[in-house]
């Protein structure tokens, strides 16, 4: 199926928040307590305007034109932390769970690490969801520790950070 990649803009908002609903609301069911979904998913399902306008945040589209994955980097951490000169952070990944295992969050993290380097950083940080962390790591990032992402109205969403260097 031939694929293809580019830079998201702010018109594709609502695209962006039904691949990642359909994507986190299939995906994350086997790593996270229906509670901690209920509660999640409406926070982390919504496209970010800052990231979609980027210009490092891409979508992955079939040549009929749906969208099968997401993913991009920003020099802005989603946390507030790991923000230096030389590092980036990689920033809301998802792919059609149709569609996983095809290779495309791995071409989506190519240009990520391709873009990065050119970018001139030497590391790349991820907060994965419990259930990503294989694929990170297939994708050369070490884990680092367990963290707690806080999201607005006080919920907490297990993730692991990462980090890869360049």
């Amino acid at each position: 199926m031939p694929l293809s990649l580019r830079p998201t803009d702010i018109t594709d908002a609502d695209a962006v928040s039904a691949l990642l609903v359909k994507s986190y609301a299939a995906l994350l069911a086997d790593a996270y307590d229906p509670e901690t979904l209920v509660a999640a998913l409406p926070l982390i399902t919504v496209a970010q305007p800052d990231l979609l306008a980027s210009g490092t945040y891409y979508l992955c589209e079939t040549s009929a034109g749906q969208i099968v994955g997401v993913g991009g980097w920003t020099k802005h951490s989603p946390t507030g932390r790991d923000e230096t000169a030389s590092n980036g952070n990689i920033r809301h990944f998802g792919t059609d769970p149709e569609h996983v295992g095809n290779g495309i969050g791995r071409s989506l993290m190519d240009r990520c690490v391709a873009d990065a380097i050119a970018a001139g950083l030497s590391e790349l940080n991820c907060y994965s969801t419990l259930n990503g962390e294989a694929f990170y790591r297939a994708c050369g990032f070490l884990n680092v520790e367990p963290f707690p992402v806080k999201l607005p109205g006080g919920v907490i969403f297990p993730s692991v950070r990462m980090t890869r260097t360049l």
